[in-house]
């Protein structure tokens, strides 16, 4: 029978081996793209084969299962434990980039190839010791398998304290004591082996659990994450961590608990019942040998003994008063009158004291029966059973019992797991949500797969989001009407002039028709002007189209100058000197109104940051590459020496061809305070601004897969670069 401690152990082993399950799932879903993850993957499947066979090779020890079937699972112990220093070698090597390591890990494939071999090819006899489930398992042929395992996992230990030191931080440490709790774990395990005390077995999967969770733990956060300072801290802050934990360990913790306490009454009224089975067996041959006209008769007593069945394997026989045989069914130890006052129940009647329970033969073998005095006489009756034939079926209760526990348990688990998903999942979705629309992307939709409450607030989320986005169009139409009329006096001023020229030719030309200079004259001044108002009405149109991109050619150097010459009046005003130096750009893929509305909003703030002391607008255009080209993840940007970027995040595999727009200002430049937040929304230090024309610049540009660079410093002035794809897809 299985103690108490041997059964919390095996339960022990069941947690572990679903940690180990779900670790191994976990890394080998990134294992893909990352070697280091799928050996590490490898490490913790091989460590649940290890775990199961263990736990069947324990059950079917309780089961009486051949010794064949023992040897077996024995040797898919031993291989699995090879399997899992060779993977953990790999994950060193992957994991800490030894770049040596490749070639020691085919010498190293060999030599677990070799061990592998051994034990499938090598015969192997177990030896268990008494109440022990774990056996010693010796080859014919020498298999340094605790060595082999040890090193493995103290070369990691090491690595990682290295680790520790060299990354400066928390998640190498844990991996080297994961390392080192799994050598603690082998050397508690080994202790049990030897020395037959369930405390040790308790003790090492209690050790090997702690190993598993912090491996774990130091490889599953991200070292770039907040969590990496505290990794301790990852198990708060994911919903499922806290479900399964809560949940699913509740109810498995209550399952074992019960299963623990019912196993136990069964086993001690069952075990009653076999201890009574005895006694009244026991009792029946007093009453036999009593019954005899003479009962002290040695032919007598031996004919009721060997009448006796008992068991599979138990055994009835007669002592006298010293202790000496009298009878039992092999005849020939009988007349030899062997000393049986090593029996346990013998030395009892040697006392005079009856009884039932468990006890040690003369052989020292534990035994199971009852102890009887014959009444008249000096003689005393012992029934006794070996211990494991005794309780066979209590044996094959405890292990069914625990079989039924287990299965109860990993559904328990599977279940609590799939709901604690179900309620993970859309709660995910919907952070997901908020950081979309947190970036600007209001188009966003969490799909809604419930009619819970949790169904209820996606419906509401994308509702929010929908209004939200209606509102930013008004904003965005809002804000174009803002820049139209800041442009209002000069389109007025560029339009009135061409008016002026065209009002006068038409006065005179009644009157000059006939005069051929006048007629060349007409020819070329009147068309030139009617173009250039066409130009205006032209920007003006493209200026007031809709929000929706429409992707055609378009030449960024002929947009510019379009801009420039609707602020050229403003610029006037203002006293600010316009400078344009353009290198010839290619056509790129855009909205030229969307486009517009950029350049508009970026010259329009560059004009009015020198309004009172007047300065210079230098615009300038180039062609290059870049490395690095893609769409933000917040709103603050990043700091790259005296720029900070927005929109440039993702690195590229080759690097793309780009257009660069540049344009400077020398006004007062931005304070530190306020360019960190300069692309946020309804952010301005204008008195009449939205606060609306950077946020929706910004957008426009991501939609067109660019990026833009702010450099400027308080009294210096202020660039924007504009950085554009000469050819992208939506």
């Amino acid at each position: 029978m299985l103690s108490t401690l041997t059964i919390i152990s095996i339960f022990a082993e069941i947690f572990t081996a679903g940690i180990l399950f779900s670790g191994g799932a976990a890394f080998f879903k990134t294992g893909l793209k990352s070697r280091k993850d799928f050996a590490l993957s490898l490490v913790f499947f091989s460590l649940f084969a290890y775990v199961g066979s263990v736990v069947a090779s324990q059950l079917m020890v309780n089961l009486g299962n051949s010794l064949t079937d023992l040897i077996l699972v024995e040797k898919i112990v031993s291989i699995s434990l090879l399997a899992t220093a060779f993977f953990v070698w790999l994950f060193v090597v992957e994991r800490f980039v030894l770049r040596a390591g490749h070639v020691f890990s085919f010498i190293f494939f060999l030599v677990i190839g070799f061990f592998t071999y051994q034990v499938f090819s090598a015969s192997a006899s177990l030896v268990y010791r008494e109440g022990v489930v774990q056996p010693i398992v010796n080859y014919s042929v020498w298999i340094p398998l605790m060595p082999v395992v040890s090193f493995s996992w103290l070369l990691l230990a090491l690595f990682g304290l290295r680790g520790s030191f060299k990354e400066n931080g928390k998640l190498p440490l844990y991996t080297a004591c994961a390392a080192a709790l799994f050598l603690g774990a082998i050397f508690s395990s080994y202790s049990y082996v030897r020395l037959g005390e369930a405390g040790y077995l308790l003790a090492s999967w209690v050790i090997f659990l702690t190993g598993a969770l912090s491996l774990l733990l130091g490889e599953i956060i991200p070292p770039e994450s907040p969590e990496a300072a505290s990794p301790i801290k990852f198990l708060k802050t994911r919903l499922l961590f806290k479900l399964v934990l809560i949940f699913v360990l509740m109810v498995v913790l209550l399952f074992e608990a019960t299963a623990l306490a019912t196993i136990n009454i069964s086993k001690n009224s069952l075990a009653r019942f076999v201890q009574t089975y005895y006694y009244e067996t026991a009792k029946n041959l007093v009453e036999r040998i009593v019954s005899e006209p003479q009962p002290t008769n040695n032919e007598i007593m031996q004919r009721a003994v060997e009448m006796m069945k008992i068991g599979s394997r138990g055994v009835a026989f007669v002592v006298d008063d010293n202790g000496a045989l009298l009878a039992h069914p092999d005849k020939s130890r009988a007349l030899m009158k062997d000393d049986m006052r090593r029996n346990g129940a013998v030395a009892s009647l040697l006392k005079k004291q009856g009884g039932r329970g468990e006890f040690y033969n003369e052989l020292g073998s534990p035994m199971v029966g009852a102890y009887l005095l014959v009444p008249g006489t000096n003689y005393g009756v012992v029934v006794e059973e070996p211990r494991n034939s005794a309780y066979a079926e209590l044996r094959q209760l405890e292990a069914n019992s625990l079989l039924f526990v287990i299965i109860g348990i990993v559904l328990a688990a599977l279940t609590g797991a799939f709901f604690a998903r179900s309620i993970e999942k859309p709660i995910k979705e919907l952070i997901k949500g908020t950081e979309a629309v947190a970036h600007g992307e209001l188009g966003y939709r969490i799909p809604i797969n419930s009619s819970d409450e949790i169904g209820r607030l996606a419906e509401a989320f994308n509702k929010m989001t929908k209004d939200l986005r209606d509102s930013q169009e008004r904003l965005i139409l809002s804000e174009k009407l803002a820049s139209l009329g800041t442009m209002a006096a000069g389109m007025a001023h560029e339009i009135k002039n061409p008016l002026v020229s065209l009002r006068t030719f038409t006065q005179l030309l009644q009157q000059k028709w006939d005069d051929k200079e006048f007629r060349d004259k007409f020819s070329q001044i009147i068309p030139h002007e009617i173009e250039r108002i066409n130009k205006i009405a032209e920007s003006l149109l493209k200026f007031g189209r809709p929000a929706k991109p429409e992707l055609t050619k378009v030449e960024v150097n002929s947009l510019l100058d379009e801009v420039l010459m609707l602020f050229e009046s403003e610029a006037k005003k203002n006293n600010v000197r316009v400078t344009k130096k353009f290198a010839q750009l290619p056509p790129i893929a855009g909205d030229a109104g969307q486009l517009q509305q950029v350049f508009v909003n970026i010259v329009k703030n560059a004009i009015e940051a020198m309004h009172e002391k007047g300065g210079e607008l230098a615009v300038k255009t180039d062609v290059g590459e870049v490395i690095k080209l893609g769409k933000i993840h917040g709103r603050q940007g990043v700091r790259q020496g005296e720029e900070i970027v927005w929109g440039e995040e993702e690195q590229m595999a080759k690097p793309l061809p780009v257009i660069f727009v540049e344009v400077t200002d020398t006004g007062e430049g931005i304070s530190e305070e306020n360019i960190k937040s300069l692309f946020d929304p309804f952010f301005t230090t204008k008195i009449t601004g939205t606060g609306m024309g950077l946020p929706i610049t910004l957008r426009i540009i991501e939609e067109h897969k660019g990026s833009i660079k702010v450099r400027s410093r308080s009294g210096k002035g202020t660039t924007f670069i504009i950085t554009l794809p000469q050819q992208f897809s939506s």
